[in-house]
Formats: structure tokens, C-alpha cells, sequence
């Protein structure tokens, strides 16, 4: 069995590498996450799991191409809620439409299947339809099985399937006689591959029972998510009478990526340098359109067999969330969606919509769809895909979801490591704080004298002024702080980013860096933090301190990856405001209460209940955001906290009894 000395091995050598020498550009280490605990937030109910099955068994057709939900568990009405599998758009590589379902080392909690640091091989995620009713059909039927696969995901190749080292996809039928059968698999060879289609024939009379079922099941390292797979546009019905050449279908629609980019995540973001940027630096652009993207767009897929291109229609628009009308046309236009390739990339200029200029914080949703003139109500959903931004109070370079991490190195003397972002601003301004995301697997791994540490870390945070390209050898503020082990505090809605606040703002201006670094220990702690591979960031403005304190740029694996670090502003105001003065301005009522609850005083951005763990339970609806009457869900009673985030990004909780 393969030790975790030998992974720490392969980890250990890119990050010696990183403090070498300083070449033109170095490559940060950056590896799959070990853990997601982010996903907790989607793991079925105690209610799913008690009602797993149907009443009733689902009839023909069965379909689902994953284009709901947006993130989170399969549709549990077509399949078991259990398994592990998550459905996305930021995982899978250029799917046929909108979505995959991913199955990797995960379990729906975000943990590992092993539990331990050591590699282990044994089976992974597994996605179980729910009961579909293939009673009274007969081989004269055709009825057929039809699925995407791919091995692979954004996150990183599978590895090979050998003998104790099993990585593998199967497809597994229940029988007349209640067993599983396999009629497919696939053994991986260290190597990402497209999606490719795959029909199975159901051409035998054990198979056509009124309580049929399918199940996909990975295999593979159940300790580190390396080896991931994906399907896509599953599709089981009778009348399939092209056999094993069925693999085309009277669809078209939005897939993930772009050809030539990026390859995952759905649409780039709107905004030409950030994924989100304070609403006062968007304004100050002059003009404000030139923070747009000037080419946002997606890969559009073309799922017929005729080799005639289909012409189509495409619209994009823009509108303020929750409510607001559309604000304006940013794409409009006619084209062709060949088959030779099947993926069409589709691009249109955001910059082309001035947004408004209000000072408000804001969220804007970028919408692109297609009018195909289909009439299949299966398929029409696969048709739009949108993308949301933000205009608050920080900067952001990634888009909230972790698919991988990286550390900085620690060294017992000399300068600590350090990351940091270069930022160029509109207006002069205040740096208030720094948003992290810590990764939080299970336990700890020793090797040596080298800990991959899980735990609570402490952490040094610093703005420097530029000094011809580089960040100056003196910060001009700097604040050290321990990140516990897991907090709600400043931890924005849906992410689990924690925040740190210097004891002042810090005055910026033109440009500056911010970043942070690890104070020297000689405990060897290698402290993990969040990397959103489906992102990036301009050149050459991501840098790393050596050890001997020299900066030099960087980047990760294939130029891809954006560090999960949000510098949070003030908007020029250079004094800290307290958060309890600011909390007192609110109260809930009734309370205690015994579901809805209002809040009484000043409007916010958004709220979520968050329960005595400091996990998040429930939230606010996108097209409810800011509304004072929260209808919540059945809880158990206890004391919970109901976190509400101001427009300005600061985030202040009130305390709620449930009876």
C-alpha cells in the first residue's frame, strides 16, 4: 500500500522548488483539496434519507442532463439521495450542456471515504437512479441506456487502474431477480479524456421489470480527490432503434467553458479584471464600462446528427438582482452551431451595457440564451446559463468555490513565505481587512519534521506600497492573528472565507499589494488555503516572498487557478467601526419564535440562519435577498444565529431561540 510519505513527497518538491531561485515566473504548489466542507451545506436531509425511495416508480423517459441544481445533490425526485455525487458546472470539462454529475473522493459531507491519511483504494461516489417502472416492455421495445462520461475532472487526471491500485467507473442494472448487474466499465490510464458517449442495450428480458434501476459506482484513492469522474445527458427510453450509434438527440444548448480557455465553470465573469470589485472603484473607471468584460460568452453544443449547421438565436441581458428590470442587451445574434465540432464558442461584449452608477451595493446577473425553436420541455432548461456579479466592497479574483489548495512552505529563521495580490485601483482608497479561505480536512498528516497542519494557524496579513513592480520591502500595516479551526465569524453567506481586520484601515493608493504569510516556526506547519481552479487572474499579479525575502510572480498549474484572497474596502473612510454599535441597530421578532421572524432596523444585503456548530441551516432566497421577513424553514428548537450581511460586505449576527 502506498504510505503518505510518498504523496507528502510528490507535494514537497514543487514547494521547494518555489523558494529555489527567482526565475521569470514560478509555479506555486497547488493540489486537489483533500477535503470540502463547504459541500456539507447540500448533504441530504435526515427527511431525504428516511424517504430514499419513490412511491410510485418513474415512468419513460428517463433524462437528466445535471442542468439543475446549480451546485448541490442529484434531483433527488430521479435519483437516491446518497451516494456522494455532486452536480456542478465548475468540475467537469467542456460537458455536452450545462452541468455534469461529478463522482470523486468526496462524501456528501466534504470529507474523504477513508478517514485516514494513508492511501487507501476502495470505492468512491455513487449515483443511484431512483425506481423506474420498465414493466410490461419487451426487446421488440429497443429500449436503451444512453450516458456521457469522462474520466477526469478540472481538478486533476485519474490515476491508473492496476491491480492494487483500482481506479475505475462502472455501470451496474438491478435485475428482475433484485441484483445488480454490471454492464459497463471503464479503467482509467492516468489521463483526462472528453466526454464520450456510451449506450447500453437492455436487450434481455430480466432487465425490463417494473423495478428496474441503475447505479454508476467510482473506484479509486479514497483519501486524496485525484481521481474524479463526470456523466452527462443521461437518457433512458424504448423506440431507440439506432442501437449503439444513438448517441445524437434534437438538442442544442449552453455547456461550461470556452474553447481556448478555460475549459470549466460555465461563463467567465463579466467583470475584464476581477470577479468582483468594490461598487465605488467600479464607478470611479473612467468610464465604469471599462471594468466589462469585452468577451463573455460560453461554448454552445449542437447535439444533432445532421451535418447541417442549425441556426440559432442568442440573447444576453443584464439585470439587478432580486427584482429589477433588465437593464440593457449585452449579446444579440444570429448564427450557426456546426457539428464538426459539436461545441460552438459564443462571445459577446458586457462592456456594451453601461451598468448604473448608483453608490449601492449591487448583484448583477449576466443571462445568455438560446432559442433553438425546440418544443421538448426535457431540454429547453439547457438553453440558458447565467453568471452573477458582484459590486460590494472588495476585490476578488476568484468566484467563491474551491476546487483545489496550496501552502506556503514554513522556515524556522529568515523571512516567512508570503502571497500577495497586486491590486490598481480608480481612486485612492482604505484597506479594512483580508477575507482567507482555510481548508479544514479532517486531521493532520506528520512526516518528519513536516506537518500538514488542519488545525487552527496562525497567519500574518500586510499591505505593502509598490516598489517597481514588486511589493516594497517594508509593509506599510501589517496584523497578525490565529484562524480558528472553524468559525461563522466573518464568514460571508455560502463561503468559508474568514476575515481579518486591521486595527486601522490602511491608506492605498495607484498600486498596492496585499497578501499574507505564515510567521516562521520551526514546527514545520504546511497550512492548506483554497484555490479556484475555474478562475484567474491578470498577469503577473499574483507574487511570492522566498526565504530570503525576494518577491518574483507566479502562478499555478497550467496558468490556471485564482488564490481565494478578497481584500475587503472601506470607500476611503480611515477610521474601524464598531461591530457592536453597528449590531445594536438591529433586532428579531418574535423572539423566541416559532418559525417566520422579522428583523427590525436599518436594510441589508442578505441573511442566513446559522445553527449552535456555526453551520449554515438555511438562506436567503437570491430573489428574496434583503427582505425583513425571514420564512423559515422546520428546525429543531435550540438557539441558533441569524447573520446578515450589510451592503458595504460587513457581517454582524443576532441571537434567535427556536421553540
Amino acid at each position: 500500500m502506498m504510505t503518505r510519505f510518498h504523496t507528502l513527497s510528490r507535494l514537497l518538491l514543487p514547494a521547494l522548488l518555489l523558494s529555489a531561485g527567482t526565475a521569470a515566473a514560478q509555479l506555486s504548489p497547488s493540489e486537489p483539496l483533500l477535503a470540502d466542507p463547504s459541500r456539507a451545506a447540500y448533504a441530504p436531509t435526515a427527511a431525504a434519507h428516511t424517504q430514499m425511495y419513490r412511491t410510485t416508480a418513474l415512468a419513460l423517459p428517463f433524462f437528466d442532463d445535471f442542468t439543475t441544481p446549480l451546485n448541490g445533490n442529484p434531483n433527488p425526485l430521479k435519483w437516491m439521495p446518497t451516494g456522494g455525487a455532486f452536480v456542478s458546472n465548475r468540475l467537469a470539462i467542456q460537458p455536452l450542456t450545462r452541468g455534469a454529475a461529478t463522482l470523486d473522493a468526496l462524501r456528501a459531507d466534504g470529507q474523504n471515504y477513508s478517514g485516514q491519511v494513508n492511501i487507501v483504494y476502495g470505492a468512491l461516489d455513487s449515483l443511484v437512479s431512483q425506481p423506474i417502472n420498465l414493466g410490461g416492455l419487451t426487446i421488440n421495445d429497443k429500449v436503451a441506456l444512453s450516458f456521457a462520461w469522462q474520466a477526469g475532472s478540472v481538478v486533476s487526471a485519474p490515476g491508473a487502474n492496476g491491480g492494487t491500485t483500482p481506479v475505475r467507473l462502472e455501470l451496474f442494472v438491478r435485475t428482475d431477480a433484485n441484483l445488480w448487474e454490471r454492464v459497463w466499465m471503464y479503467n482509467a490510464q492516468r489521463v483526462r479524456t472528453g466526454f464520450r458517449q456510451q449506450v447500453v442495450l437492455l436487450e434481455q428480458a430480466k432487465y425490463l421489470h417494473g423495478n428496474f434501476q441503475f447505479m454508476f459506482i467510482a473506484t479509486g484513492n479514497s483519501s486524496e480527490n485525484r481521481d474524479n469522474w463526470s456523466v452527462d445527458y443521461i437518457l433512458l427510453d424504448r423506440g431507440r432503434t439506432a442501437g449503439l450509434a444513438d448517441t445524437t438527440f434534437l438538442d442544442s444548448g449552453a455547456g461550461g467553458g470556452l474553447t481556448g480557455g478555460i475549459p470549466a465553470g460555465g461563463m467567465r465573469s463579466p467583470l475584464r479584471r476581477f470577479s468582483s470589485m468594490p461598487v465605488w472603484q467600479f464607478n470611479a473607471a473612467t468610464p465604469p464600462s471599462s471594468e466589462l468584460a469585452a468577451n463573455l460568452g460560453v461554448n454552445y453544443s449542437n447535439l444533432r446528427s445532421s451535418l447541417a449547421p442549425l441556426n440559432v438565436n442568442v440573447l444576453g441581458t443584464v439585470q439587478q438582482l432580486p427584482t429589477g428590470p433588465v437593464i440593457g442587451t449585452w449579446l444579440q445574434r444570429s448564427l450557426p452551431l456546426s457539428t464538426l465540432p459539436r461545441l460552438t464558442p459564443v462571445t459577446g461584449a458586457a462592456s456594451a451595457v453601461p451598468l448604473p452608477t448608483t453608490p449601492d451595493a449591487k448583484r448583477l446577473r449576466y443571462t445568455m440564451a438560446l432559442n433553438s425553436q425546440e418544443q421538448n420541455p426535457l431540454t429547453l432548461p439547457n438553453d440558458t446559463i447565467f453568471r452573477d456579479v458582484e459590486l460590494a466592497n472588495y476585490y476578488a479574483y476568484d468566484d467563491g468555490s474551491a476546487e483545489g489548495s496550496t501552502y506556503l512552505p514554513p522556515f524556522a529563521s529568515g523571512p516567512p513565505l508570503a502571497f500577495a495580490y497586486r491590486f490598481d485601483l480608480n481612486q485612492p482608497d482604505y484597506v479594512r481587512g483580508l477575507r482567507l479561505y482555510p481548508v479544514y480536512p479532517a486531521s493532520s498528516v506528520t512526516s518528519g519534521t513536516r506537518t500538514f497542519d488542519f488545525d487552527a494557524r496562525p497567519v500574518t496579513i500586510s499591505v505593502w506600497p509598490d516598489a517597481n513592480g514588486r511589493p516594497a520591502a517594508t509593509a506599510r500595516a501589517s496584523k497578525t492573528a490565529t484562524i480558528p479551526a472553524s468559525s461563522a465569524a466573518n464568514i460571508p453567506t455560502g463561503a468559508q472565507y474568514y476575515q481579518i481586520d486591521f486595527d486601522q484601515p490602511v491608506p492605498v493608493s495607484g498600486i498596492f499589494y496585499v497578501g499574507f504569510s505564515q510567521p516562521s516556526t520551526s514546527a514545520g506547519r504546511f497550512l492548506p488555503y483554497a484555490v479556484d481552479y475555474n478562475n484567474g487572474f491578470p498577469a503577473q499579479h499574483l507574487l511570492v516572498r522566498d526565504n530570503a525575502g525576494v518577491w518574483d510572480t507566479t502562478n499555478f498549474i497550467s496558468g490556471r487557478g485564482a488564490l481565494m484572497m478578497r481584500p475587503v474596502m472601506t470607500n476611503n473612510v480611515a477610521t474601524a467601526t464598531t461591530a457592536g454599535h453597528v449590531a445594536a441597530a438591529y433586532s428579531l421578532y418574535p423572539n423566541p419564535a416559532h418559525g417566520t421572524v422579522s428583523i427590525a432596523g436599518p436594510g441589508f444585503a442578505r441573511a442566513a440562519l446559522l445553527d449552535a456548530l456555526g453551520r449554515v441551516v438555511w438562506e436567503q432566497p437570491a430573489a428574496q435577498a434583503g427582505n425583513a421577513t425571514l420564512p423559515l424553514p422546520a428546525l429543531p428548537a435550540g438557539l441558533y444565529t441569524v447573520r446578515l450581511t450589510l451592503a458595504d460586505g460587513r457581517t454582524i449576527g443576532r441571537k434567535l431561540v427556536l421553540e
